[in-house]
């Protein structure tokens, strides 16, 4: 069958390229005009100007370790004009939160997947977790210096030509597949969703790249699992429910991913380090072991320990590789959560593993040679849905597989997280898959983690019954030795206490635990990767700045009312209030290294908040400048695009055309 990726000229979601349309036809541009028919009126409160924000730039690894946190200045004390929840309540301190602080934790090697694409198995130095901290406030003094715009695209854009290059160096970065397939339509969202444009219903009167980052993340994610499954019966049937198997004998599907040669490649001009990036695995006769020496990978090593046997898992592919990158940034803005992969290179008649569950979502993709999968319930339904990783489990341990299957170039295996499984290749054929994992610690119980301290300390302060003293008869009923009582005044205990737990819920502390979700995931992202048609209304297009002869540079495209912005991406920032502040976090300053900078913020006033939260309701549309409730709106708008965080064009400039000839291969 012939196939099409849309991972096409474009990037969209967290990076984006956006896909074409269904039927591949181009896709027009609408007016900014016809984008917002009605203008926003401002708040009645005067919001201070913008102040310039400083970024800090990441310090040496010498002085890494003396280094200091540094705190923001305690925000203005004025009264919120948006809803959000009440500053009196304590910022959640979760999981995450707490290990930003810490160098990335060593995972279990026994695990075949590395968990979300982290780094398993191995530790980063303190040197590696550079400090690339924006702590800058939205306030202050006005800047005279002319704001950099960018040209509007004008007319239709073209996208996802097939051509034989697997690859498009800088504007474009974008990954073109080898063949063509068509993906079935998903449905249309109903009328009063405007913004939550799906399917080829979204395209219509709008240009490929301005879709909305998340369509075009699902786009991206029924490619994967299509043409045969559409995405609304994959979520219906089998997400975290049961394995799902795809063979499409097109052994072409996944093929522009990645392969050998793009693997020596990467050795060759990267330096790729043992443990860190690649470990080296044999898994004989129930033993499984590691054979990673020290230092760098270079190809002579990496292929003489694959011709005697051993297999070859690398942890983070998509910092490295630009195809995995855009696949990974597609798919994160569609699940919202970090999205990671691995990928496994086995040679003929091996194994390197050994049989395990994990506590991803996991989508196994082939894509050369043969692979022999077998896929296991969990055990015990505590298993089902797994938290944490398993050990190694020994073949005694198992009972009869669910799926034994041999996956084939172009196959797709999905299977939930507590599923165990192992592979291995048969005789005669070498293997090449990559995983790409989702979901992990993004369950109920992790919201609820965030949710109860918020929720707790906010209805201690509003109820008095929850400050009342305990009964002195408690402990008389409760307890493990009184577990197996049945007495009327326990059952009135419990009814009392289940009572008083039900006042802890509350709307504001859902809002906080979901905000604390939403600011690791801006920690977790990988950064936006930039379709062409829209390079030249972001900061980082070229022709923003005029190089003089007499060496002075100058705004070429100042920003001003007649301007029109929207943010770069659905899920590229994150409006949250704690520490008694109002800030945003966001991904744009993120490396492809999973951590390797400590979370970026800004601080803003809670008038300047307005701008913001106008920008995130009316995304995908464009919104006018003159029309945000700011009052110096040029240089809010400045602090934004300085970050990368908006596309801003200006009517009456056109983009220039996709540059033609400069298809290249690279990794």
């Amino acid at each position: 069958m012939a196939s099409s990726s849309p991972l096409q000229s474009g990037s969209p979601a967290g990076k984006v390229n956006q896909p074409q349309s269904a039927d591949g036809e181009h896709v027009s541009d609408t007016s900014p005009e016809k984008r917002l028919t009605a203008p926003v009126e401002p708040v009645d409160a005067t919001p201070p100007a913008l102040k310039k924000q400083k970024k800090k730039h990441p310090e040496s690894s010498t002085d890494a370790s003396s280094k200091k946190k540094q705190k923001g200045a305690a925000a203005k004390q004025v009264r919120f004009h948006i809803k959000l929840y009440s500053t009196k309540q304590p910022s959640v301190t979760s999981a995450t939160a707490t290990a930003k602080k810490k160098k990335v934790k060593q995972q279990p090697s026994s695990t075949g997947n590395s968990p979300a694409g982290q780094p398993n198995g191995a530790t980063v130095e303190p040197s590696k977790r550079q400090s690339k901290k924006s702590r800058s406030k939205l306030n202050g003094s006005k800047s005279s210096v002319g704001l950099m715009g960018a040209s509007t695209n004008g007319g239709t854009t073209t996208v996802g030509a097939a051509t034989s290059a697997g690859f498009m160096l800088p504007p474009s970065t974008s990954f073109t597949p080898l063949k063509r397939m068509a993906i079935k339509q998903e449905p249309k969202t109903p009328q009063h969703e405007p913004t939550q444009l799906t399917g080829h219903g979204a395209s219509e009167g709008m240009a490929v790249h301005e879709l909305d980052s998340v369509t075009i993340g699902r786009q991206t994610f029924a490619w994967l699992v299509g043409p045969s499954t559409t995405v609304e019966e994959f979520m219906r049937t089998y997400w975290e429910r049961k394995p799902l198997l795809l063979q499409r004998n097109d052994r072409a599907y996944y093929a522009g991913l990645l392969s050998r040669a793009m693997i020596d490649e990467m050795l060759r001009t990267n330096n790729i380090e043992y443990g860190k990036n690649i470990d080296v695995t044999s898994y004989v006769d129930g033993q499984r072991e590691t054979h990673n020496p020290d230092g760098r990978v270079l190809p002579p090593d990496l292929w003489h320990f694959y011709g005697t046997g051993c297999s070859v898992r690398m942890l983070n592919p998509q910092t490295y590789l630009r195809s995995i990158y855009e696949l990974n940034v597609k798919l994160q803005e569609y699940f919202h959560c970090m999205t990671g992969a691995n990928f496994y290179l086995t040679p003929p008649g091996s194994q390197g593993f050994a049989p395990h569950y994990d506590d991803i979502e996991a989508f196994v993709l082939q894509i050369e040679g043969r692979k022999r999968w077998r896929v296991y319930a969990p055990r015990t339904p505590q298993e089902q849905l797994a938290r944490f990783s398993s050990e190694n489990l020994r073949q005694d341990e198992l009972a009869a597989p669910l799926l034994d299957v041999v996956l084939e170039a172009g196959d797709l295996l999905y299977f939930p997280r507590g599923y165990i499984h192992q592979a291995a290749t048969v005789p005669g054929a070498h293997s090449l898959h990559v995983t790409v994992s989702v979901y992990q610690r993004n369950s109920w119980v992790d919201l609820f983690e965030q949710m109860l301290p918020v929720a707790l300390a906010s209805a201690a302060e509003e109820e008095q019954q929850l400050r009342e003293g305990l009964p002195l008869d408690l402990h008389r009923h409760f307890g493990i030795v009184h577990s197996d009582e049945v007495s009327t005044e326990r059952r009135r205990l419990t009814v009392r206490i289940r009572t008083m737990f039900d006042k802890l819920f509350s709307d504001a502390a859902i809002d906080a635990a979901v905000d604390q979700l939403a600011k690791r995931f801006q920690h977790d992202a990988l950064p936006p990767m930039i379709d062409f048609a829209e390079w030249d209304d972001t900061v980082y297009g070229a022709g923003n700045y005029d190089f003089r002869p007499d060496g002075t540079v100058r705004c070429a495209r100042p920003i001003d009312d007649r301007s029109s912005v929207r943010l770069l991406r659905r899920n590229i920032l994150r409006l949250v209030s704690e520490e008694e502040k109002l800030r945003i976090y966001y991904h744009t300053d993120n490396s492809r290294e999973y951590h390797q900078y400590e979370a970026n913020f800004l601080e803003l006033d809670h008038e300047t908040a307005l701008g913001v939260e106008l920008l995130i309701k009316m995304y995908p549309r464009y919104v006018p400048v003159s029309n945000l409730p700011v009052e110096d709106r040029l240089e809010f708008i400045r602090s934004l695009w300085e970050k990368g965080l908006i596309v801003c064009r200006r009517p009456g400039v056109s983009a220039p055309p996709p540059p033609s000839g400069e298809e290249t291969t690279s990794s």
